[in-house]
């Protein structure tokens, strides 16, 4: 009997290890089979919109990326794809993307050169120079970190350096013409007349290459333009449009060229433009905005009469043609045509020009309850509230526009760049509490964005605003990053006003004297020099603050400590 039961005992252990071995193997199948299954659907998704970007579909290529992005997040190929998508776009998200692609694959010299020349795009020459000074200095011999070496070398008007990594750029690249360009295009900006010589006659010979020609015209006819080379402008000019590769936009710089020189074949090509335009609604579009922006706005009514009608029931060419009443100030015309034709879907447009008649004849009650009725028709429509909020811009209504920028960050799909938008523009009007305000939004929406935090940081620094808060932001981000000197200016600046003047004096002293040359971090370096005697040193970066663009609270701490260095030279001497 009792074997018996053992006998029962053994094959319910051995039939409870089958079943809970069967189950790890299901789980280890599932987990395995999910795993396939994403990465199929990743790749699937990321030919999409490889196919789209290719085709400058970059709605849909963002949209089959992002979802590829949010399946799986160590996709490298989504985040690089996202990246060139927000360049395209000219959205300084980019660089956020770029630092993902980088984190997936951080022995990656290409994300991080590409990290580099988008921060220098975006005007982030911090993220730049830490980007490139990551990179092992046995990789460095390639033309792509020459290029953004001169290229950050230039964002610190350090010419004699640019020039030689610009030089170095070419030699490593000979049969690569964009490195020869560029170098072209600095000779041709520099004050020697032999060394323009050198760049002029490397672009002109660039001319007969098919992959550089466009661009060898261009750098060309910049520099006669800037030369004042009338001769030169024009013949430069007539070659970049008889040019069968040139785009629209070239044919207009050119047709611009031979306006402002009033050359004799501006009209015949003016005609031959509009009849190239006239079976497209969208480059009659252009066209016509061309001629606004260059005093022809009578010409481009004119011409309009000619175009077929179905062309002109486009709301973006009706738009156009709205925009010419305005630089002719014909306010009667232009709300005759406001009366016509359907304008269902972009009411709000047509609420926002009969809001600029009211305005510019006087009418201003008429003017702030159609603007307001504009904007209520735009209702949470991202695209048409972006649309009025450029308009306000357009027509120098600040205070409108800025009210739109504040609807857009409440939408979910806008605000990041409403929000960037705002900052910008607060920035630009050097007001203190609406950079607070925009920032503080900002880090709830990038809360891990690097720049944002101690942007946020220095700001509420400065107005005394949650400094316990702006103290550990500032030092979380100068620890990430110890040799990015804009962080390490904010931390120490922290340190300063909460009493820790030697631990700030350590911290800007850790900066190389390259960085420590930058006028917004000789403000800093100064004011605390200043403060713990470093009278000589404090005066000279002091000096080195006046050329960067300060704020009024930062104006106040250059003042109060010039001030400092005053009274002690006057009481204790030199």
């Amino acid at each position: 009997m009792e074997s018996s039961l053992h006998k029962t005992e053994r094959v319910y252990i051995r039939l409870s290890l089958g079943i809970l071995l069967a189950l790890c193997l299901l789980i280890a199948l599932s987990w395995g089979g999910r795993r396939f299954y994403v990465r199929w659907q990743e790749r699937k998704l990321m030919r999409q919109a490889h196919v789209a970007f290719d085709k400058t579909d970059f709605r849909w290529a963002g949209m089959a990326a992002q979802r590829a992005y949010n399946l799986d997040n160590s996709s490298v190929d989504a985040c690089r794809t996202l990246a060139d998508i927000a360049e395209k776009q000219g959205n300084a998200q980019t660089i956020e993307w770029r630092r993902r692609a980088l984190g997936i694959d951080p022995g990656s010299i290409a994300d991080r050169l590409a990290l580099a020349q988008t921060a220098l795009r975006f005007s982030q020459p911090a993220i730049a120079a830490e980007a490139l000074a990551a990179i092992p200095a046995a990789e460095r011999k390639s033309a792509g970190y020459e290029a953004a070496a001169a290229r950050l070398a230039l964002t610190k008007s350090d010419l004699a350096a640019a020039g030689e990594h610009l030089r170095e750029a070419a030699a490593l690249a000979p049969n690569d013409p964009q490195p020869a360009l560029e170098l072209a295009e600095f000779q041709l900006r520099s004050a020697d007349r032999a060394e323009r010589a050198v760049g002029r006659e490397t672009a002109t010979r660039l001319k007969n290459n098919p992959k550089a020609r466009l661009d060898a015209l261009h750098i060309l006819l910049d520099a006669a333009l800037r030369g004042r080379d009338d001769s030169a402008s024009v013949a430069l000019a007539r070659e970049l449009d008889a040019l069968p590769d040139a785009l629209l936009a070239d044919r207009l710089l050119a047709l611009g060229v031979l306006r402002r020189y009033h050359d004799p074949a501006f009209t015949a090509e003016l005609t031959r433009l509009e009849a190239d335009s006239a079976g497209s609604a969208e480059r009659a579009v252009r066209l016509i905005s061309w001629m606004n922006s260059h005093g022809l706005a009578l010409l481009a009514i004119d011409w309009s009469k000619q175009l077929p009608a179905e062309m002109l029931g486009s709301v973006s060419l009706r738009f156009a043609l709205a925009d010419a009443y305005v630089q002719l100030r014909d306010w009667s015309a232009l709300t005759a045509m406001l009366k016509r034709g359907s304008w269902d879907g972009v009411e709000s447009l047509r609420l926002a020009l009969q809001a600029k008649v009211a305005h510019e004849t006087g009418d201003d009650d008429g003017f702030e309850k159609t603007w307001a009725e504009a904007v209520a028709k735009a209702g949470n429509d991202g695209e048409r509230l972006d649309v009025l909020q450029k308009l306000a811009f357009q027509w120098r209504w600040p205070e409108k526009a800025v009210a739109v920028l504040w609807l857009l960050a409440d939408n979910p799909k806008t605000q990041r760049d409403a929000l960037q938008s705002l900052y910008k523009y607060y920035a630009a009007e050097r007001d203190t509490a609406g950079l607070y305000r925009a920032l503080t939004r900002l880090v709830e929406v990038l809360p891990n964005d690097p720049l944002v935090k101690n942007n946020y940081a220095q700001i509420s620094l400065l107005l005394h605003a949650e400094p316990a808060r702006a103290r550990a932001l500032a030092r979380d981000v100068h620890q990430a990053q110890p040799k990015n000197a804009a962080f390490a200016s904010t931390y120490a600046f922290g340190l300063y006003q909460n009493g820790d003047l030697q631990g700030a004096l350590k911290v800007m002293s850790s900066l190389t004297p390259e960085q420590l040359k930058d006028p917004s971090v000789a403000a800093y370096y100064g004011v605390i020099l200043a403060a713990t005697g470093h009278r000589p040193e404090a005066a000279k970066f002091l000096d080195a603050s006046a050329r960067a663009r300060l704020l009024p609270e930062e104006e106040k701490l250059i003042s109060q400590a010039r001030n400092a260095l005053a009274r002690e030279k006057r009481d204790g001497g030199t």
